[in-house]
């Protein structure tokens, strides 16, 4: 039996501040917990799992609390508790972030939804993204959501947070990255003159690219429809035009 203490503290790590104040998120569910145990870079605070769940190789630690069906309900923050539940250390981000010289990185600007981020981070995962940079006001990448969403790929793509202005301000210094940005006013990215060496913004579910970053961008995109811009449909989501872009990018450039 676990206390009272122990529940209420599993519970607000369901919640930002007191993610941020303690350095510790929760994982939940066989697969993405065994993906965390997998990635030694990743340090486990905690790990709490009913008796259905079978260690799936030897730890050193931490030790495997054991808890009832309804004990892992009261700790978890999904519908439907599967077995498992995890606390893991954040990743300390690095103040001191260089623009990067080469590769294919993304910049993810207002990104909102927690949905999408964490689709956008197994997409990356998928397509070997070199970098992942967020706008401070993109969701945070530990909300469960994200976590979830992700199918482990936050083990292995951990974005950056950052100014994103910032950032191009010093790669226009340097002039050592092209800038793309995803917009219905640009150029077909099928047929568009790409670089190799490049950041890709991403721009918030509503609005797009907010407008202080539009000086950095060398040149528009568009993920043309079939015949033009197709009046009956909604603009393509974040995700899944993150998704065509990446494709697209692995393509001309994989050789």
């Amino acid at each position: 039996m676990i206390s009272k203490a122990v529940i209420k503290h599993l519970r607000l790590l369901q919640l930002k501040k007191r993610r941020d104040e303690l350095g510790l998120f929760p994982v939940e569910g066989p697969k993405l917990v065994e993906e965390l145990l997998r990635n030694k870079s990743w340090k486990v605070a905690e790990l709490y799992a009913t008796d259905e769940w079978e260690v799936p190789f030897e730890l050193s630690s931490p030790e495997v609390v054991r808890v009832s069906e309804n004990e892992l309900i009261q700790i978890s923050g999904q519908q439907q508790p599967n077995k498992v539940l995890a606390v893991a250390e954040m990743k300390v981000a690095n103040e001191d972030i260089s623009v990067p010289a080469s590769g294919f990185h993304l910049l993810l600007n207002q990104i909102r939804d927690p949905g999408n981020l964490g689709t956008i981070i197994r997409i990356a995962d998928w397509f070997g993204v070199d970098g992942m940079f967020c706008s401070v006001d993109t969701v945070d990448c530990y909300n469960p959501k994200v976590v979830q969403s992700s199918m482990g790929s936050l083990f292995r793509v951990v974005p950056v947070y950052i100014s994103l202005e910032k950032l191009l301000v010093e790669n226009a210094q340097s002039a050592k990255l092209a800038v793309y940005s995803s917009h219905l006013q640009g150029d077909n990215l099928f047929s568009a003159d790409l670089k190799k060496d490049a950041f890709v913004v991403m721009g918030n579910e509503s609005r797009g690219v907010e407008p202080a970053l539009n000086p950095f961008i060398t040149k528009s995109i568009l993920i043309p429809s079939k015949s033009g811009l197709n009046e009956k449909a909604e603009s393509l989501n974040v995700a899944v035009a993150t998704g065509i872009v990446c494709s697209e990018w692995l393509r001309r450039f994989s050789s």
